[in-house]
């Protein structure tokens, strides 16, 4: 499934495809649920909810359900949350706490061992009290409540400027916390600016028919920058939850936490210039760039 807008059909049906192919993915990744990776099901069916979501906030300018839409698919994720979060702890230590560690010298490999070990037992404990069968069930009722007002869905006009407002608010705050979160470089507004960055990436893949190498080119260096800011959030939250949940004894904890404070800086650092480059236009000339991008691709009939 294509699930980029193609600027010579009406963004109102474009729309409608994409946001209708990403939910019935989403179910259908809930059919195989017994045959695949529960986690992994779980992380695709909420990944789903995202696109749909930043697919609606591309035109939320001439959507007038879009606070519906946007909540309705926000709380089905959010019935995901616990579990996904308690597996992402488990993927954090593996592709970054421990390298980290291990780097340092300072705990053995049975010390780690026996840290994942209790990663994966609060997780699988989680998932079993939250009912991560009913849990699914539900968000199924979810999506499928939402699949039958797709094509009701009222996008108010078509054109670039369907998407001009939605791109260009996506594009102002990323630019905006971005600069919030160097001045005040809080685990909370590097996590805001991750937010944007994720969307604004989203909105470049959507876009990437109006001409294609440029908006590839940029979406990979959003792609770079959304997995170091990503990166950097889950070991904020790996912190975060050994503190509160009193994880692991209080020796193991601060070797943990001096490790991740090394890697977090080094993330902080190195996504500051893809930053700078990416958010480096004005929201405008940005918007401006891309309708030119559109009408030259519309005008010419090229893809």
């Amino acid at each position: 499934m294509n699930y980029t807008l193609d600027p010579h059909e009406p963004v109102s049906a474009e729309t409608k495809r994409i946001v209708g192919a990403l939910v019935d993915d989403g179910l259908d990744h809930i059919d195989t649920f017994g045959e695949d990776d529960p986690h992994e099901a779980v992380h695709e069916v909420r990944k789903r909810c995202k696109e749909v979501r930043a697919t609606v906030r591309l035109v939320r300018g001439v959507l007038p359900t879009y606070s519906e839409v946007n909540s309705h698919y926000r709380d089905a994720a959010r019935r995901l949350s616990h579990i996904r979060d308690a597996q992402a702890l488990v993927e954090t230590f593996d592709d970054h706490v421990a390298p980290a560690v291990e780097a340092h010298r300072q705990l053995s490999g049975d010390s780690l061992d026996t840290v994942r070990e209790t990663l994966v037992d609060r997780r699988d404990t989680l998932a079993a009290e939250e009912d991560l069968d009913a849990r699914l069930e539900a968000v199924e009722r979810d999506l499928l409540e939402g699949r039958e007002r797709v094509d009701a869905l009222p996008v108010a006009t078509d054109g670039f400027d369907a998407v001009a407002g939605g791109l260009r608010k996506s594009y102002k705050r990323g630019r905006k916390r971005m600069a919030d979160a160097y001045e005040e470089p809080t685990t909370e507004a590097f996590h805001e600016w991750r937010k944007r960055v994720k969307y604004h990436r989203y909105h470049c893949y959507l876009l990437r028919p109006v001409w294609q190498k440029p908006m590839k080119a940029r979406r990979n260096q959003l792609k770079e920058l959304s997995d170091l800011t990503g990166d950097e959030h889950d070991m904020a939250v790996f912190v975060e939850t050994m503190h509160d949940e009193e994880l692991f004894d209080a020796e193991t904890r601060d070797v943990l936490e001096r490790a991740i404070a090394d890697r977090r800086a080094g993330l902080r650092r190195a996504a500051r210039p893809i930053g700078e480059r990416l958010f480096a236009e004005s929201p405008d000339d940005l918007v401006a760039r891309v309708e030119g991008y559109w009408h030259a691709t519309v005008e010419y009939d090229v893809a």
